[in-house]
């Protein structure tokens, strides 16, 4: 895809994703947004409990686009690649998707870098792993301390901004979501003269000790009222939710991929939908 139309095409898909998103999530309660610089480098540490819908929701509620790293294994595919390279996706390998592939990382940790450098946004998951949990797992040591100890020391006022997403249900449509971002954490803050191993280990300790008094799940209810576009949604689309639901349960049921799989096939499919629907009404006027 050509460089200029790239952008263009994200925007409108992102536009598209919050539409769908009105119908996927019944309430959604986000703070501290105001602690997300405009302007300057982002490295946003987040939870990750549900698969790519925590980088979805990035997408969705900031203001600039969201650089976010995902499981390598997942580029495989070529079709697949292509959209996640459109999206702004970036692979990260793990040694369970094969030791050869590990050297593969340096290629993406000096891509994030440049984008630091280039004032631009990027998302890494510093318990290293997805977990439906509903607690913070241990934070690995070096994927995010380097990626902020490498910025700092190049010159890169690179802000590291926790953020933690809480989810009422995995697995129920209609989800309640608390969103919750602290305060940046600086190069000022810590001794960037430390030994790395010495610096990953108080920069993670931080990092848990900010990530851990976000944890929410004091769900606020929703009335009828309170997010009418939802109830009214889920009762127009109920003929595809019971389908998507249907299906979502049947192969990923018993996954951490159901709620973004079950996104994901809303994403495709709404458009087709609305459509259909639309033709199908005109018919009666």
């Amino acid at each position: 895809m050509h460089p200029k139309v790239k952008p263009i095409v994200f925007w409108f898909m992102r536009l598209y994703a919050r539409i769908v998103n009105f119908f996927f999530v019944k309430r959604l309660d986000a703070e501290g947004m105001e602690n997300i610089s405009d302007t300057k480098p982002i490295i946003f540490a987040a939870t990750h409990a549900n698969s790519f819908y925590d980088a979805i929701l990035l997408h969705i509620e900031t203001k600039r686009y969201v650089h976010a790293l995902a499981r390598g294994d997942a580029f495989n595919n070529k079709a697949v690649a292509f959209i996640l390279d459109l999206v702004h996706i970036l692979p990260i390998w793990r040694i369970t998707e094969g030791k050869q592939n590990m050297a593969k990382n340096n290629q993406t940790f000096d891509r994030c870098h440049e984008l630091l450098r280039n004032n631009k946004q990027v998302l890494i998951y510093p318990e290293g792993r997805c977990k439906n949990q509903t607690t913070l797992l241990p934070l690995k040591r070096m994927g995010t301390s380097a990626m902020a100890l490498r910025a700092w020391k190049d010159g890169i006022d690179a802000e590291v901004v926790p953020v933690v997403s809480t989810y009422d249900s995995f697995k129920n449509f209609g989800k309640r979501i608390n969103l919750r971002v602290a305060k940046p954490l600086r190069k000022e803050d810590f001794d960037l003269t430390q030994d790395p191993a010495e610096f990953a280990k108080v920069f993670t300790a931080k990092l848990t000790e900010e990530m851990e008094a976000m944890i929410d799940h004091n769900f606020k209810p929703v009335g009828f009222l309170r997010n009418l576009v939802h109830y009214l949604g889920w009762l127009i689309h109920l003929p595809l939710f019971l389908f998507i639901h249907w299906f979502t349960k049947r192969k990923f049921g018993r996954t951490i991929f159901f709620d973004s799989v079950w996104y994901g096939i809303y994403y495709v499919t709404a458009g087709t939908y609305w459509l259909l629907l639309g033709i199908f009404i005109s018919q009666f006027l």
